[in-house]
């Protein structure tokens, strides 16, 4: 059995309770939104196109204000538990982007009023709250879409039908890379820092901090930084590795691995992430009953601060076949072929075929079995609204079915570079064979912002 099936097991007996409600053509969709600066602006403004904004929320009023000032009439607020509390009855549509360690929280009060949801990447902050929310969404039913923005390329979708032909052969490697982080991380930062600084005016600090535990503010945790501190982001795999990891994953049609271990790591700390990292996964081919590996890698290795920034953390030359490596990308190698992507979102691949490179365009492509798009992250909002008005759930290519599978193997990754060394994992019950990695994954959460276990929901 695998993961997916064994959660929809999990759920089926549990007390069904369901809220999913599915909207003809014409009828108005009620949408709210939290985290509305960056990212978050465009997907509020995305979705709100589809309906009607009721309500926003942001730790930042400036933020708040100019995300809102052609939206008169939305409630704003800047703690997302009084918005759900308040309009949560009113609420069908709730987009989630705001820091990484959040979005379980928010989720989980949103999946008990049953509305549907788009989060942004990465779904979770750890990798038992992957699990709470997918079991709650499947128990209720409710349509979700992850914000995977490669998903809506054209592109994309035709190089997850050229993988799912076998045109590669069998499978023998996996190369994914980044060469983020971007922001300030070990080696730089060794320890949490102390002291405070002025909290800036409009910002709700209390509000920013959410589920992660009390400490003061400090000009270094913000506006982007917060993706390099344990509390409050998922580091490198959490910005990008989703993103990079995507086209293999839905490709290969991949589980939860079978085996993760560290293979390199920069000086590491339990405040920050590593300034790099080397992670080796194992596989098995779910139809063809083989193993395979799959090795991520982050930062700049020997990266000691400004006076030594390190070398490219990438796959071994050779594999590249005379190509540049790109700053991020992602290798394939199979038995008969390479494919090679060089973009973040997967959108821009060529392969390797009877010792020549090719482009898309080139080769031999059957007909396609996925939808096309091709209205990158705004087509993704038109299909994550048409599964709702449809009432399918899984109709989304990006929907969480799939996407907290993506999610549980990056986050591991983050677990394995912390941990260290070499564990099994067990995918079906979340658990490893160390009682040391068992720890890391899940975490405490300050009084009043818990994530519920899916059996106490």
């Amino acid at each position: 059995m695998n993961r997916n099936s064994f959660l929809r097991a999990l759920v089926s007996s549990l007390p069904l309770f369901y809220i999913n409600k599915a909207f003809s053509a014409n009828s108005q969709l009620q949408i709210a939104a939290i985290g509305v600066g960056g990212k978050g602006g465009s997907d509020l403004q995305q979705l709100s196109r589809h309906g009607k904004l009721i309500a926003a929320c942001d730790v930042s009023s400036k933020k708040l204000n100019y995300a809102l000032k052609n939206h008169p009439q939305t409630a704003k607020f800047s703690d997302y538990r009084e918005m759900i509390s308040h309009l949560g009855g009113q609420i069908d549509v709730l987009s989630i982007s705001a820091p990484d360690h959040i979005h379980a929280h928010a989720a989980q009060l949103a999946i008990d009023q049953g509305i549907h949801l788009f989060i942004q990447t990465p779904l979770t902050h750890t990798v038992w709250e992957g699990r709470q929310i997918l079991a709650g969404v499947l128990n209720k039913e409710i349509c979700t879409q992850i914000g995977l923005q490669g998903c809506a390329s054209d592109n994309f979708r035709r190089a997850v039908e050229f993988l799912r032909t076998h045109a590669l052969g069998q499978i023998e490697e996996v190369h994914v890379w980044t060469n983020r982080p971007l922001w300030p991380q070990a080696p730089e930062v060794d320890n949490r820092p102390v002291g405070s600084d002025p909290i800036p005016s409009g910002l709700s600090w209390s509000e920013f901090l959410g589920p992660a535990m009390e400490r003061p503010y400090l000009d270094i945790y913000q506006p982007y930084n917060w993706r390099g501190w344990r509390s409050f982001g998922c580091g490198a795999l959490g910005d990008v590795g989703l993103h990079l990891m995507n086209l293999p994953v839905m490709g290969l049609q991949l589980d939860p691995p079978l085996q993760v271990e560290c293979l390199s790591r920069g000086p590491h700390n339990l405040e920050t992430f590593s300034a790099w990292g080397i992670v080796k996964f194992e596989f098995l081919h779910k139809k063809e009953r083989y193993t395979f590996p799959l090795h991520w890698y982050e930062g700049r290795v020997g990266h000691l601060g400004k006076e030594s920034l390190g070398q490219p953390n990438t796959p071994p030359l050779h594999l590249f076949k005379g190509k540049k490596p790109s700053p991020s990308g992602c290798i394939i190698r199979g038995s008969q072929g390479t494919l090679y992507s060089t973009s973040i979102y997967g959108n821009n691949w060529q392969v390797f075929l009877d010792k020549k490179w090719m482009y898309p365009d080139e080769l031999n492509l059957s007909l396609a079995s996925l939808k096309r798009n091709g209205r990158g992250d705004a087509g993704m909002k038109d299909e994550f609204v048409q599964s709702i008005r449809a009432g399918k759930p899984d109709s989304s290519l990006a929907n969480i079915s799939y996407a907290a599978t993506l999610n549980e193997i990056a986050l591991l990754g983050n677990t394995s570079i912390l941990g260290g060394g070499k564990f099994d994992w067990d995918g079906q019950n979340g658990i490893s064979n160390r009682a040391d990695i068992n720890g890391l994954l899940t975490k405490p959460y300050r009084n009043g912002w818990g994530v519920k276990k899916v059996s106490d929901n």
